[in-house]
Parts: C-alpha cells; sequence; structure tokens
C-alpha cells in the first residue's frame, strides 16, 4: 500500500495537469527555440561590448552612460566562468544569457496576463505572441542591453502589480535603468499604479536613489572628479548620430512602420529559394487561411479599451520615440510587453475560434522563422563574419594587421581573428610600422594594412614615399553591393 503522503502527491501532480500544468509548458518553448538558434547576424554594438569585456579593461573603461552597468557586469560574469573552467567567447555568453532572460520574460507576460483576468489559453497565446515577435526574438538570442533591461522591468511590473514589495520593486526599476537609460520611461506608469502618496514617494525613493547614487559614483570613476553640470553632460551623453527629430509626417511613419517591424521582422528576399523556406512559406499561407476562416467563425471583433496603466506604457514610449531616433525599431522593445498584453485585453471579450489566437502565433512564428530568425542564424548572411572565417588561414597567430579606423565591420572581422594581432595606427608613424614590418619578416610573415590604414598611408607624401620603398604589397578584398573590405599584405 502507497503512503499517504506519496497518494496526495501523485494526486495532486494530477490535478496540477488537469489545471493547465501540461498546457504551461508551451511556455518553455521560446527559450529552447532560442537556443536552438541563436543569431550570426550580429547587433554591431554587442560585438563591441564583447570585445571590451575581452580586453579586461579598467572600471572606468567599461561605464557608459546609456547602459551604465552593462559592460562591467559581463566583465565579472565572464571572468567568472572562465575561472570555473567555461571556455568560451564574451560574445556568445551575452547571447546566452539573453536567451534566458527573454524566457523568463516570456513568464512574466503570461502571469501579467493571467492577472488582468485573461484566460489561460489566451495568456499563453498572448505570452507566445510577444515571445515570436521579430524584433523581440531577434535581440534574444543577440547581445544587447535591451533584453536584460527589459526582464527587470517586467520583474518591477510583476511586483508592483502582485504588491508584493515597493522597495524591491523600485530597486528592481534602478536595476533596469542602471541597464539602460530607456526604463527610467517607465517610473509614470509605476507611480499611476499607486494610490497614496506614501507609497508613490516610497517607490520613487527605491528606484531613482539607487540609480542617482551609481551614475555620481560612475561619473567620478570616470571623470576623476565631480561636478553637477558635468554629471549631467555625460548622463545625456549620445553617439554623434543621434538626435531628435522633428518632421511629424516622417516620425508618424516610422512609428508605425517600427510598431509593425516590432512583429514582423526580416525581409522576403532575405530567405533563400531552398525546402525549408518554401515549405515555411506555404505554412505562413495556411495560418493566414485559418485566421481567416477563424475570424469568419467568429464574428467581428469586440473591442474595450485597454487598463489605462497599459496605454500609459505604451503611450510614454511611443511618444518619447516619436522624436528621438523614430528610425530605430529596436528602442521599441520597451513597449512591446504593455502592446501585447494591452492588445489582449481589448479583445477578451470577443467569442472567437479556439483556434485563433494559435493561428496568429503561428503566422508569427513561421513569418519570423522563414524569414528573419533561420536567414540570420546562417553565417553566410552576414558578409563581415564569412569573411572574418575565411581568413583562418591567411591570417596564422601573430600576424600584424594595421588599421587607422576601427569601424563596425572590423569589429566583427578582429574579433572572430583573435590570433592577428591588431595594431591601432592612429598617427603617421612610419618608424613604428617600419618596426612591425621587419618584426613580421622575422616570422615569415607579411604585414597586413586594412584599408582605412592603406587609404591614411596613401593620403600622405610621407606615406606614399614608405609604400613605393617596399615591394607593392599583395592586394586581398571582399565586394558585395552593402559591403567592402580591403587588406594589402606589404612583404
Amino acid at each position: 500500500m502507497a503512503a499517504p503522503g506519496n497518494h496526495d502527491a501523485r494526486k495532486g501532480g494530477f490535478a496540477y495537469f488537469r489545471n493547465g500544468g501540461l498546457s504551461r509548458l508551451w511556455l518553455a518553448l521560446p527559450l529552447a527555440v532560442y537556443l536552438l538558434l541563436p543569431t550570426r547576424n550580429y547587433y554591431w554594438d554587442g560585438v563591441a561590448f564583447a570585445i571590451n569585456v575581452e580586453k579586461q579593461l579598467p572600471l572606468r573603461e567599461t561605464l557608459h552612460p546609456n547602459h551604465l552597468l552593462y559592460t562591467a557586469a559581463y566583465v565579472w560574469l565572464y571572468h567568472a566562468a572562465l575561472l570555473i573552467g567555461i571556455e568560451t567567447r564574451a560574445l556568445f555568453l551575452m547571447q546566452f544569457v539573453n536567451s534566458l532572460l527573454a524566457g523568463a520574460s516570456v513568464a512574466l507576460v503570461y502571469r501579467a496576463l493571467r492577472r488582468r483576468a485573461i484566460r489561460m489559453e489566451g495568456a499563453i497565446a498572448g505570452a507566445l505572441a510577444f515571445a515570436f515577435a521579430g524584433a523581440w526574438w531577434k535581440f534574444s538570442t543577440d547581445a544587447d542591453a535591451y533584453i536584460p533591461a527589459i526582464f527587470l522591468l517586467l520583474c518591477a511590473n510583476d511586483l508592483l502589480e502582485t504588491r508584493r514589495s515597493l522597495v524591491l520593486a523600485g530597486i528592481t526599476h534602478a536595476a533596469a535603468m542602471l541597464f539602460h537609460q530607456l526604463a527610467f520611461l517607465f517610473l509614470p506608469i509605476a507611480l499611476l499604479r499607486l494610490k497614496e502618496p506614501k507609497q508613490r514617494l516610497s517607490y520613487a525613493a527605491c528606484s531613482l536613489g539607487p540609480a542617482g547614487i551609481a551614475y555620481i559614483l560612475a561619473y567620478r570613476v570616470v571623470c576623476g572628479q565631480f561636478r553637477a553640470a558635468g554629471l549631467a553632460g555625460w548622463v545625456m551623453a549620445h553617439s554623434p548620430d543621434a538626435s531628435f527629430s522633428w518632421q511629424p509626417v516622417r516620425d508618424l511613419w516610422l512609428t508605425l512602420e517600427g510598431t509593425l517591424r516590432l512583429f514582423f521582422g526580416g525581409r522576403l528576399n532575405q530567405a533563400a529559394a531552398e525546402p525549408f523556406t518554401i515549405i515555411g512559406a506555404v505554412a505562413v499561407v495556411a495560418c493566414v487561411v485559418g485566421l481567416a476562416v477563424g475570424w469568419r467563425r467568429g464574428g467581428p471583433l469586440r473591442f474595450r479599451v485597454p487598463p489605462r496603466d497599459l496605454l500609459l506604457w505604451v503611450g510614454v514610449y511611443a511618444a518619447f520615440l516619436f522624436v528621438w531616433m523614430p528610425q530605430n525599431t529596436f528602442y521599441r522593445l520597451f513597449y512591446l510587453a504593455p502592446l501585447v498584453i494591452g492588445a489582449c485585453c481589448a479583445v477578451r471579450r470577443t467569442r472567437v475560434d479556439r483556434l485563433f489566437p494559435w493561428m496568429v502565433c503561428g503566422v508569427l512564428f513561421l513569418w519570423n522563422l522563414v524569414f528573419a530568425i533561420y536567414p540570420q542564424s546562417r553565417v553566410e548572411n552576414n558578409a563581415p563574419l564569412r569573411f572574418a572565417l575565411a581568413q583562418h588561414e591567411h591570417w596564422p597567430p601573430g600576424t600584424p594587421i594595421a588599421f587607422h579606423t576601427f569601424h563596425p565591420d572590423l569589429w566583427t572581422i578582429s574579433y572572430f581573428n583573435q590570433q592577428a594581432a591588431w595594431i591601432g595606427f592612429d598617427k603617421m608613424d612610419l618608424d613604428r610600422l617600419e618596426q612591425n614590418l621587419i618584426a613580421a619578416r622575422q616570422r615569415g610573415q607579411p604585414l597586413w594594412l586594412e584599408a582605412t590604414a592603406y587609404d591614411f598611408l596613401s593620403a600622405d607624401p610621407a606615406g606614399r614615399r614608405w609604400l613605393a620603398s617596399h615591394p607593392a604589397p599583395a592586394l586581398l578584398r571582399f565586394q558585395d553591393p552593402k559591403h567592402e573590405f580591403r587588406f594589402y599584405a606589404v612583404p
């Protein structure tokens, strides 16, 4: 006879599955897919992060005001991984962690939907729609600061909605801001949910206090001094090509297009004509037909106004991004979750065919898999990476390669050729160049000049004389409609 405790455990397990535990296993699917199909079309910022992590830079050089602790956190994590014997590259570690956090975010979206009285099946479908939205899926398999920041925001949102701890919610929000500044815009949404002034003051102190202290300390570390005006300028620093846009018609179009591209990524011409693509395209069409049939069976959609906190969440971010770099779809990831949750709330009283929500997920999944994720997971579709991997035989360990400008394509080429010795040639120092050439000849190797270094020499009379005094360099060249790579081997 089974012990009563064991019987109860089995009964509890069966009850769990009867109550939808088996259905909730669908929420593990996105994580599995993220891990199986990591992108090879790397976000250029992610490659730069990985380079800096592996350089073992001093703390002050890892602190960037836009994503204050992201690089510093990964420096610690990367070296912790090496310390315990995990041999990996920083880029791959960042991708892996992002996939884990993105998978956890899907579960948080599901929890938020259930708290909004969405039925289990609808909540699972909504969470999967979030998981397989094109921009989220792509960045979930890449190295970037957006996924950790949004995961922390969703954690803060969860703590606020469950009223577990305002202090912990505020601290979590502060952590999100330290991973990306755009998380700051969640503050009015959080304060709207709190009814009492004392609660609002407590949350503001717990979120803004730690973030403010961290920025003050970081500024002191970076600059070696403290000035209020300098701190404000440093916190609001941005790249030269980042700016506000005041073209309403253009900005409206970019906002609509960017919001659509949150859900449907890729391009038709990205996918090669092969069996997988053909089968996937047929499946997309079948799901679209299924959607049309399900819509007809269920009748017209009945909309309700979504909860105002979700409207504010979407509205605050959409309004800011309407004028701040509206062409950047990836910033819009910060309002993807409330957009999906709000849409589910808006149609929750509509009677539709029970397969209708799954067909929506099917269209999103198949479209993005066929026309975005699968092509981007293949090395041959990333020209700098394909070129970089092909040079391993041309550039054996220790090969000196001089460059003048460290441009984004060169980030990828150098990162995947770490066996070479990359030499920054930022000023006309021909003696140093000659010394590198002599050292290379002693090892039986040429000195390679990347295009920017060769062009820099060619533009200067002394540089032209140096080039003319040596045998004509051999040219290694790759060119396609979007890229051109040139490397000159000086024997």
